[in-house]
């Protein structure tokens, strides 16, 4: 910002990440700070969920996204929260979900660098490290198409098939959920928000604008008394 005070720059104004002409004004009322008209937009067509509690608004959330993965299968998805605990709730809760309607293999214990998980063919996971030999980045997203004691081989979103034993590249985790620090530059049909109490007017700039077609804005009254204050939550300025 000091340098742009300075010495001037050029502003992107034009939406390009947004098909419907209302959700990319929506975009720059949030790039421009009024986060509160941005929610409304958004509530006055029904894509804002209130529930009694936060556990209540993740169970919602993910029952919502479940609908959502089995109706549009060929739509690309992902579900953003503040925090990594919040994350791995959330990918647990999307796990559960998958193995309910038979889509995943049998789990395989890997050790990544966030701890021992259970990985599955049929999962959605993430590359958290950039690695030029699998041409993956850090946020790269694939679906897992086999893992053995120490093996993987994945197709990425963007339709490659890699493959690589886990004690060479072991910076994975699940990728149904992702904070939405993790989410910036990312680009899906479809997003699915569990608002918590962390968020400010940057993060929810981000986190209500990574998708194409469809956005879906869940929180908890216990978290936040009512739309009111969610929105002062979510427009707060932290430089």
């Amino acid at each position: 910002r000091a340098l742009h005070e300075r010495h001037g720059g050029v502003e992107i104004t034009q939406v390009r990440r947004q098909h419907e002409d209302w959700q990319q004004d929506v975009t720059r009322h949030l790039a421009t700070g009024r986060t509160g008209e941005a929610i409304a937009a958004y509530a006055d067509k029904g894509m804002v969920h209130a529930a009694e509690t936060r556990e209540q608004a993740r169970a919602d959330l993910v029952e919502r996204w479940d609908r959502d993965r089995q109706a549009s299968p060929d739509a690309s998805r992902i579900i953003l929260t503040h925090t990594n605990a919040e994350v791995r709730d959330l990918n647990e809760a999307a796990r559960e979900a998958m193995r309910a309607t038979g889509e995943l293999g049998d789990d395989v214990r890997v050790k990544t660098e966030r701890g021992d998980r259970l990985f599955a063919s049929g999962d959605r996971i993430m590359f958290l490290r950039n690695e030029r030999s699998l041409e993956v980045k850090n946020g790269t997203l694939g679906t897992i198409e086999k893992v053995s004691d120490g093996h993987m081989s994945v197709r990425t979103d963007d339709g490659r098939s890699i493959a690589f034993d886990v004690k060479d590249y072991r910076d994975l985790d699940h990728g149904y959920a992702a904070t939405i620090h993790k989410a910036q530059g990312m680009t899906v049909d479809r997003a699915h928000v569990l608002a918590t109490p962390g968020m400010d007017r940057h993060g929810a700039y981000v986190a209500l604008s990574r998708h194409r077609d469809d956005v879906q804005l869940h929180y908890g009254k216990d978290d936040f008394r009512d739309q009111s204050r969610l929105v002062h939550t979510l427009s707060r300025e932290r430089g």
